[in-house]
């Protein structure tokens, strides 16, 4: 009856927890949007040839050509369809559920294999990435399915030969053409084996290996390009030393309860602590090993080469995190079971959906709903009465545009604009009453401010994940959204003590921009006066924005001065950024130049943050200025909510 009842218990919580995790990835599975990367796919699939989907469509990727040929060949079939597209990378999601169970029942017991796949199909981290048609689902799928056959191809060469070494053979090829992580993953898991092997198996295993590389061989040459080429250090930040235990944070969602669970479980294994069978300890160190040193090489490749360390590279390794920190239960008890996987899915869950606001913030792509809403606005509005810029890649508004049949949707693209002096001379011809302005990260913040200038009423402001949309108004209405919480203006009337390096006898009366008086920067000066104030003194929250501007006369000849932020800790920089006055400023002439600071942006763990404001003039011209204006406001909190905590 006990033989009959176990396996019964747990083929009914495993079913249990792969159709919660099918929920999970497919709830509102048509609502699902493309991401960015996924759009970046999609493009450079649009290629009429094998051989210029791989010179214009995988060379200049960073990644290896799996992915990209398998989406090129499924488009070309099926058509593009955020469903359709999705799905494949969702069963592997699922199907990396079900091995983790099978891997963690055979190296342990059927317990662990059920807390893992747990936790592997409720957590956020793997929901999410089964959702995203990039190599992250597809690779976690791969590298468990190669150990899954590894195990038996290692352990029991005897059982089911020619299956195990052909399953291990495709699984590692697909590791290796999938991302060059789990390629790296591939490599660990066959040394590994090396060192298990018993010693009348290891010719064959070595064989069996070479035909992994043996089939990899046709990617070489694109593997060295893209090596030479570098990480992608242009926008990812190197890590900082605690990166890990962000890490930590982030797979457990950022939540107590889910911290409090781990911490419970490990109790738990420890209270149902029986003498037999034994742990496996093999298996503990194997997982250290291949959770390790995945992290451990992209992190010295990052700090010391080139970024490319990110949450998503660690993902084909993170369920040899649940066997390290699961691996001692030995309990299998079917009412211990029962009790692990529901308080896993009791805690789990409700953090994804409420805590980490996954439906909400992940199903609002702001590509999607920029796109969308703005339709909404200039029709509720009237056309000719609403312009309308759009920080989003053209490519990706075409796509929405035809999607929704919005062919009649009047706009401007911000990338269309070119440099800001473009973009002031757009708002100084527009005659509309009403903007509306879309933007993603990539966008230039201080736009919001030069569009305050002209537009100086903000009606609406809707947040996303990703981006966020504007209504601006040249009309004051009944009811107006105020953003900036802090203005500080310097009209050199005065000494303002926020001021620092200000020589008062440059303050004159002659010609003044504003006001009585105005600052002259003589010939001799590279900075001006300079905005002093500790970061945390300026701030609320870290989502705000500084923006700052300054009137400046410039003479005829002046090829170069910067307006420049900067954030420094004692006397490391931490962000520095400059715009050229020119951009703003035709010389000869007066106006104002603009730059702004998103905090969300610096690093903020840092001590005593100081910002720093002023016009780095390394030529020494003269030139004049005055209303040295600094002022914040409140920004989106959510702007990297997928990868941050969620502020309630």
């Amino acid at each position: 009856m006990k033989r009959f009842l176990r396996p019964g218990i747990d083929q009914g919580l495993i079913f249990m927890i792969l159709a919660i995790g099918a929920w999970l990835r497919c709830y509102h599975l048509s609502d699902i949007p493309f991401t960015y990367d996924e759009f970046s796919a999609i493009i450079r699939t649009h290629f009429s040839t094998f051989n210029e989907l791989i010179d214009k469509g995988v060379r200049i990727d960073g990644h290896p050509a799996g992915v990209q040929v398998f989406l090129y060949y499924w488009i070309k079939i099926f058509g593009i369809n955020e469903v359709i597209v999705k799905l494949p990378f969702i069963f592997c999601g699922l199907l990396a559920v079900w091995l983790i169970y099978r891997i963690g029942s055979e190296w342990f017991n059927s317990t662990v294999g059920l807390v893992a796949a747990s936790f592997l199909s409720f957590l956020q981290y793997p929901v999410m990435y089964s959702q995203i048609a990039r190599p992250y689902g597809s690779g976690l799928c791969f590298a468990l399915l190669m150990v899954f056959f590894w195990n038996r191809l290692v352990f029991y060469p005897q059982n089911r030969k020619y299956l195990n070494v052909t399953g291990y053979i495709l699984a590692g090829a697909l590791c290796t053409y999938n991302h060059h992580f789990s390629l790296l993953f591939a490599f660990m898991v066959g040394v590994t084996g090396l060192l298990l092997c018993k010693r009348e198996n290891i010719r064959s295993y070595l064989l069996v290996n070479l035909m992994i590389l043996i089939l990899y061989i046709p990617h070489l040459p694109i593997f060295f390009h893209q090596l030479s080429v570098g990480g992608i250090e242009g926008w990812l930040q190197k890590p900082r030393y605690d990166f890990i235990f962000d890490y930590l944070q982030y797979i457990f969602q950022f939540s107590v309860y889910v911290y409090l669970l781990v911490f419970l479980l490990i109790s738990l294994a420890l209270y149902w602590y029986e003498d037999k069978p034994v742990v496996k300890k093999k298996f503990l160190f194997i997982s250290l090993g291949w959770f390790l040193i995945p992290y451990l090489a992209g992190f010295i490749y990052s700090k010391y080469v080139n970024s490319v360390l990110q949450y998503s590279v660690l993902i084909f390794s993170f369920p040899f995190l649940l066997f390290l920190l699961f691996g001692y239960f030995k309990t299998e008890k079917p009412v211990h079971k029962i009790v692990v996987v529901s308080l896993i899915a009791v805690i789990v869950i409700p953090s994804l959906v409420a805590g980490r606001k996954h439906y909400e913030l992940f199903y609002h792509s702001p590509y999607r709903e920029i796109v969308v809403v703005s339709k909404y606005l200039t029709d509720s509005l009237g056309a000719g009465n609403c312009a309308v810029i759009l920080g989003t890649p053209e490519k990706i508004n075409a796509y929405y545009l035809k999607k929704f049949h919005y062919s009649d949707l009047r706009y401007v693209s911000e990338d269309s604009l070119g440099v800001n002096g473009h973009i002031r001379s757009f708002l100084d011809n527009t005659k509309s009453a009403y903007l509306v302005y879309g933007t993603i990260p990539s966008s230039q913040w201080e736009h919001y401010a030069l569009i305050i200038e002209r537009f100086p009423y903000l009606i609406k402001h809707i947040m996303y994940c990703g981006g966020d949309l504007y209504l601006f108004s040249r009309y004051k209405p009944l009811k107006e959204k105020t953003e900036y919480f802090y203005e500080v203006v310097n009209d050199f009337e005065t000494i303002r003590p926020e001021w620092i390096n200000t020589d008062e006898s440059n303050s004159k009366d002659s010609l003044p921009l504003n006001g009585t008086r105005s600052y002259w920067n003589i010939d001799t000066s590279e900075f001006s006066p300079t905005f002093f104030k500790p970061l945390r003194d300026l701030i609320r929250t870290g989502y705000d924005v500084v923006d700052v501007s300054v009137d400046v006369r410039i003479p005829q000849i002046f090829p170069g001065a910067w307006l420049v932020t900067s954030v420094t800790s004692g006397k490391k920089i931490i962000s520095w950024r400059s715009i050229p006055v020119n951009t703003f400023v035709t010389p000869g002439h007066e106006g104002k130049a603009f730059i702004s600071l998103r905090v969300s942006d610096i690093d903020l763990k840092h001590h005593a943050l100081i910002f720093n404001a002023y016009i780095w003039n390394p030529m020494k011209l003269s030139y004049e200025m005055d209303d040295f204006t600094v002022r914040v406001r409140h920004d989106n909190p959510v702007i990297y909510g997928l990868y941050r905590p969620v502020e309630p």
